[in-house]
This record gives C-alpha cells, sequence and structure tokens, in this order.
C-alpha cells in the first residue's frame, strides 16, 4: 500500500484534473490524504467532493493555522503516512497512468538488492508543459542541466536533484525522517528527504518521465530553462539572490548534521561541517574547502557563480 500526501493551497483551477489522474493509475493499491492550507478559493470544496465520492481513496484535512508555506505544509504531512510506501504529490499537475506502478517498481527492484530497512528515495523525470498540458520539454532534468547520477551525499547538500512530485520513499527512509528539522534551516521537503537517502540509504531513478509537469502563473517552484542565455544573465548579475542561494544550502546541511552528527560517519560528519562552515572563513578557504571535498554544482556556469559568489 502506498500513501500519496497532496498539499493544497488555493488550487481549485486544476485541482479536479490532479485527482482523476491518480483515480486513473494503473497501480490502484494507494490511498490519497489531502491536507489543505486555509485555501480562500474552492480547493477544500473540491477535494471534499472527491473525499465524500471516494471514502475507501481519499481523506481531507482542513489545517487550522496556515503552516506558511507549501514546504511546512509537507514537512507536517509526512509523519502521516504510515504504509511501506510514500509519494508525494502537487495539486496542479498531471500524472500519467503508470506513475505509481513505474515507481514502486523500481523501489521493489532496490529494495529486493539493498534491502527493506535500507532508507530508500526513487524519483523520475517529467515532461514539462503549459497550462493548458501542451508540452514545451520532454525532459525537466535536461532543461534544468541537472543529472540524476549526481546523487552522492556530496553533491546533494549543494545541488537538488530530486523533483518532490516524482518521489516515493520507503518506510526505512520515512523513520530517518525523526527528528523534525527546524523549517527556517530547511530548503524544501524533497531535497531534505533525498540528502537523507544519499548519507544512509541508496536513491534510484526512473528515467521515463512519469508527470506532466504544468507551468502556469502561480507556481511556487518552476520550470527554469539553465540552457537559456538571459536566464543564466540574470542569475549571475543577482548577486544578492546567488549568496542567499548558498547560504541556506550552509545553513541545511548544518541542521542535518546538528541532528545527525551521532549516526554518521566520521568523513560525513567532515564534509558537512567543512560545508555548512563555510561563511565562517576567508574567500580563499571557501574556494579551497569547495575543492577539497569537490562541492560543486553541475555545470561550468555554475562552478565559476559558486566561486565568484561563495
Amino acid at each position: 500500500m502506498i500513501t500519496i500526501l497532496m498539499a493544497t493551497y488555493n488550487g481549485e483551477t486544476y485541482l479536479a484534473e490532479q485527482i482523476e489522474s491518480i483515480l486513473c493509475q494503473t497501480e490502484s493499491h494507494w490511498k490519497l490524504i489531502i491536507q489543505d492550507d486555509c485555501s480562500t478559493d474552492r480547493t477544500a470544496a473540491v477535494a471534499q467532493e472527491y473525499a465524500a465520492r471516494y471514502p475507501e481513496k481519499i481523506r481531507l484535512i482542513r489545517r487550522d493555522k496556515p503552516s506558511g508555506s507549501a514546504k511546512n505544509n509537507f514537512f507536517s504531512m509526512l509523519p502521516l503516512a504510515d504504509t511501506p510506501y510514500c509519494m508525494t504529490c502537487d495539486q496542479d499537475d498531471v500524472w500519467l497512468p503508470e506513475k505509481i506502478a513505474a515507481t514502486l517498481e523500481k523501489m521493489q527492484e532496490m529494495e529486493s538488492a539493498f534491502g527493506k530497512d535500507t532508507p530508500l528515495l526513487v524519483h523520475t523525470d517529467l515532461k514539462v508543459v503549459d497550462q493548458n498540458l501542451n508540452e514545451t520539454a520532454g525532459s525537466l532534468l535536461y532543461i534544468q542541466d541537472l543529472s540524476p547520477r549526481r546523487d552522492a551525499l556530496h553533491q546533494l547538500i549543494v545541488q537538488n536533484i530530486v523533483t518532490g512530485c516524482t518521489m516515493m520513499v520507503n518506510r526505512a527512509l520515512l523513520t530517518r525522517f525523526v527528528p523534525i528539522p527546524e523549517m527556517q534551516n530547511c530548503i524544501m521537503h524533497d531535497w531534505w528527504l533525498a540528502i537523507l537517502a544519499a548519507a544512509f540509504g541508496k536513491i534510484g531513478f526512473v528515467e521515463t518521465p512519469t508527470i506532466l509537469y504544468r507551468q502556469h502563473s502561480n507556481n511556487q517552484v518552476g520550470a527554469k530553462n539553465a540552457h537559456s542565455l538571459s536566464y543564466n544573465w540574470a542569475r549571475f548579475r543577482d548577486r544578492v539572490g546567488a549568496k542567499t542561494v548558498l547560504r541556506d544550502t550552509y545553513l541545511q546541511a548544518g541542521e542535518f548534521l546538528k541532528l545527525h552528527r551521532p549516526e554518521l560517519d566520521a568523513s560525513q560528519v567532515r564534509l558537512l561541517d567543512a560545508y555548512s562552515g563555510i561563511p565562517q572563513h576567508p574567500k580563499w578557504k571557501r574556494v579551497a574547502i569547495l575543492l577539497r571535498h569537490r562541492l560543486f554544482k553541475k555545470g561550468y556556469k555554475r562552478k565559476i557563480a559558486q566561486i565568484l559568489f561563495v
């Protein structure tokens, strides 16, 4: 059985289409928990209609107070997953019919290889579409210039490769979610779970896209084209933004080290200590730490930006 966790907020426009795509999955052993974050539109009403029609499959939870972000909403939901596997779901995409089956097949293949007690995460590629589901890119990882092979701890603390709406985690990884991190020191739920999997288990990837990743004016996290000159120039000019992004990764690495130091091996502790401590050093030593521990993002443009803004 698989628990699907969907965080919603003011998503009435696309919510029904997303739920219908889950109902049309070829794998039927799932339950969907929708947690609405105090929406002011008809999101909760739409979700309640489906929960009433499919009470054995769909449950709606309405938060009493706003969580403050999709990240916070997802983090508060993770303890609700009481099944062997858990997936997270956005409110505005469309799941292709084989999504759950393909991800589960890869997860079970990994459990056979590494054991069910090994913390495991499986993620997939996505097709990028516009608000009307017209395809604009066949691979999100390609347009973002990311590689699923960059799943080692020293790579993931610097740059995330896992898109939460494609992700499945097993029970062994969910148990590693305790203790819960301080939200201000954690960037996103998918990134945190990916770091957990890299530190204590394994990460698997399904190359075939399993989602139509809808892009519209209200996306909280969008599909930026890392090959675009205009995008790269804008990022390069935004010195404050670049430094903020890097700072957040240092804080996240430090939070991870604080919570999990007793369980980490000596090399992992040295790595996380070095990366999270970068702001304490002069420029030359910051760059030396990046070089010594191979703490670089993918692509020469990103590496140059790291060296400039570290």
